[in-house]
């Protein structure tokens, strides 16, 4: 059995409103990853994550399931919630333990309640996040639309890291705003490079703009250089990007399909490179036997603790 050592671990949340395509991203993280040898689809209630009876006859989430993805040489906690308010509960304690989160929004419907919602919790336990908007193999989805929409609710926080590449009406690839390049999409899933498309090109100079203008703002060092002209080196911005994820100050916008399972690789790459570990996340609080409030620095060396945020027993199961 591998062992990972805390810094090579994520533990991150999925959150979204009913529907919105959480439980098929988990499919599609699981298969890409070599977890599974198939992707199940939540209507054929073969998931790996919607396993409960209950689950599998209503065709949606009714508990968290914690699905642990192995990436590279990272341990990837999910933890695949309820968007249904019914089940509400099951989210909060989700976030409770987890070090960041994922908003997944369907690129068709765009914002809706659960979204808000979502973005609530997060608020409330500090939580660095990224958006992930899915669906975006059908016709009517509008990534733009989605970013804008956010953008108008939560501001210049909102930072689209990839803008999709439509061609008659298909969901082909996508340009990279960091890199300022673009790529396609091949037959066997692949990608290789492609031209950035004429009707990006303004747009891919905003939002690479905004960014290197999130990066500047997260130390006078970068500040300075910024106003001086200079460009920052890519180990500069990865910094400057992490800072802004972990501080909550930025939240990456990225697009894919969790049907298709395009646009996923992209997500677990940013999920290793900009989500917090354990050790870097907020201190879990509690309260002694005699009344002492005590805040748990995870640490190593320090002494074992456990939190525990979910217990469920079935006395039918």
């Amino acid at each position: 059995m591998n062992v990972y050592t805390t810094d090579k671990i994520r533990n991150v949340v999925l959150l979204g409103h009913g529907g919105c395509g959480k439980t098929s991203l988990v499919e599609a993280m699981a298969y890409l990853a070599g977890m599974t040898s198939r992707m199940g689809k939540v209507e054929d209630g073969n998931t790996i994550s919607d396993y409960d009876k209950e689950e599998t006859k209503r065709l949606f989430s009714v508990n968290t399931s914690v699905v642990p993805i192995l990436w590279e040489d990272t341990k990837i906690n999910i933890l695949d919630t309820p968007g249904y308010f019914d089940f509400v509960g099951e989210a909060e304690e989700a976030v409770s333990v987890a070090d960041a989160a994922i908003i997944v929004v369907s690129g068709k419907a765009g914002i809706e309640v659960g979204t808000k919602k979502a973005w609530e919790l997060c608020e409330q336990y500090k939580l660095p996040r990224m958006v992930f908007v899915t669906d975006m193999d059908i016709d009517e989805a509008s990534y733009r639309q989605v970013v804008q929409d956010l953008q108008e609710l939560y501001g210049k926080r909102i930072a689209p890291f990839h803008l999709p590449i439509r061609e008659n009406g298909q969901f082909v690839g996508y340009v990279n705003v960091l890199q300022q390049r673009a790529k396609r999409w091949k037959d066997n899933g692949e990608v290789e490079k492609t031209d950035v498309p004429d009707y990006s090109k303004e747009n891919l100079e905003l939002c690479r703009e905004a960014l290197m203008e999130a990066v500047a703002e997260t130390s006078e060092e970068f500040m300075e250089k910024f106003f001086g002209g200079e460009a920052f080196t890519y180990a500069e911005i990865m910094q400057g990007l992490r800072a802004g994820v972990r501080d909550c100050s930025l939240v990456p916008v990225v697009c894919g399909s969790s049907f298709t399972g395009l646009g996923t690789l992209m997500l677990l790459d940013m999920i290793v490179d900009l989500l917090p570990n354990p050790l870097e996340g907020i201190p879990a609080s509690a309260t002694d036997k005699d009344g002492e409030h005590e805040d748990f620095i995870v640490s190593h060396g320090a002494v074992p603790a456990a939190f525990v945020f979910k217990t469920m027993a079935d006395q039918y199961g």
